[in-house]
């Protein structure tokens, strides 16, 4: 990260103090007693109450009531639902999705928005930061509550970054660089900004939204122009030391297949990503003519895939096979992770999985369950997120409003 001056400079401190553990079970459990919370956090009653004294004196805890005891009633706190809010923004392939998001991890706000595919940094700060004007003027919230910007950016190969020349009838454009977007969105709000990849905001956002026990590690799988993984264990996302954990879509699933552009073969992403799906209907006249896909059309590659997807649920057998196969090489990858990581639960989300839920969830379910009791007794469980339009973009404010809550 650069000077601390940079308005958009978000630091991430080390996880675990006692502001974080507090903030952490007040989401996650309602209005508790200092007794309770000091239960929950394993921080001693004396520690909870100077915490508690600091929070409250900062408008982001409040008092709610009391609870009866045996003897004196317990004062109940919550985290305030209005005490602080943040901004985050999810840059998806064809669409923009704002929304203003409360410490609490309540949506406030939500806008949506077609965008016209850029290369300019500053052109694109510029037109995010008119429409994050626009989500705040209709939300009815004061703006000096609202912390920062949580930014969901896939990557290189990610969202409005970057347009391949089928999806903008052009040669490939050179992708907007992550760091400079976010210098140039700071910038033009004035507020901090974190920049987080698709895969894991969306965990994070499943975590706060679908209250996801923080002792329940998980991974949320996501399926969108590539396939990542967002990887929470104990609460905490995994990151790794440049954070790009989870690039689920760079297992090797076929070691002599065809090349990716991450440099290696064989990856997840290229044999049975989207872009893989698309491709081989374009090339199998009798799944081009079922999902009607033409060349021509030059439509974005998860509109292509979306209408796969309702071909195969239309019946149309060769759209079918495409995606039983591709479910195939993700349910082995899943199973890996699985294994790696001694998960008990996989979230499946994104617009790819949200296209052929059925396909997916029951490949990766019967691959995961097929040896859990016998050999590592276990249950793995596999759901469809049921906020995937929104999880990502909840996830990147959640992750700003972590940081700046528990400085």
């Amino acid at each position: 990260m650069t000077s601390v001056d940079d308005p958009g400079v978000v630091r991430r401190p080390a996880r675990g103090g006692a502001r974080e553990r507090l903030i952490d079970a007040l989401r996650a459990s309602g209005p508790v007693s200092r007794v309770e919370l000091a239960a929950l956090t394993g921080l001693t009653e004396a520690s909870v109450s100077t915490t508690v004294k600091r929070l409250l004196a900062e408008g982001v805890v409040a008092e709610v009531g009391r609870a009866p005891t045996g003897g004196k009633p317990r004062t109940l706190l919550q985290l305030d639902p209005g005490g602080r809010t943040a901004v985050g923004i999810d840059l998806a392939t064809t669409t923009v999705t704002y929304v203003l998001t409360s410490q609490t991890g309540g949506i406030l706000a939500r806008l949506t928005r077609r965008f016209a595919p850029t290369t300019d940094a500053g052109d694109l700060a510029t037109r995010l930061a008119g429409d994050v004007d626009r989500l705040l003027g209709g939300s009815g919230q004061s703006r000096e509550t609202c912390l920062g910007i949580g930014l969901v950016w896939g990557g290189p190969d990610g969202g409005l970054l970057r347009r391949t020349g089928r999806e903008s009838g052009t040669a490939e454009a050179a992708p907007v660089d992550g760091e400079e977007l976010r210098r140039a969105l700071g910038r033009a709000t004035g507020w901090p900004v974190l920049v987080e990849n698709d895969a894991t905001a969306a965990a994070v956002g499943e975590y706060w939204v679908a209250r996801v026990d923080a002792a329940r590690s998980f991974a949320a799988l996501y399926c969108g122009a590539g396939l990542g993984a967002g990887i929470v264990l104990d609460g905490v996302a995994l990151r790794g030391a440049r954070g790009m954990a989870g690039e689920f879509g760079h297992v090797c699933v076929d070691v002599d297949g065809p090349a990716c552009r991450c440099g290696s073969a064989g990856c997840l992403e290229v044999v049975a990503g989207p872009e893989g799906v698309v491709r081989r209907a374009l090339e199998d006249p009798r799944a081009r003519a079922e999902a009607s896909l033409e060349e021509s059309s030059r439509r974005a590659l998860m509109t292509d895939f979306a209408a796969i997807a309702r071909a195969a649920r239309s019946g149309g057998a060769a759209c079918r096979a495409l995606l039983d196969d591709s479910a195939r090489y993700v349910a082995a990858a899943a199973e890996t992770l699985v294994n790696l990581l001694d998960l008990d639960l996989l979230v499946l989300t994104g617009p790819g999985f949200a296209a052929a839920p059925a396909i997916y969830g029951a490949a990766i379910t019967d691959r995961v369950g097929s040896a859990r009791a016998r050999v590592w007794g276990r249950a793995v469980t596999v759901t469809v997120s049921s906020a995937a339009a929104t999880a990502p973009a909840v996830g990147a404010a959640a992750l700003l409003l972590q940081e700046r809550l528990t400085r």
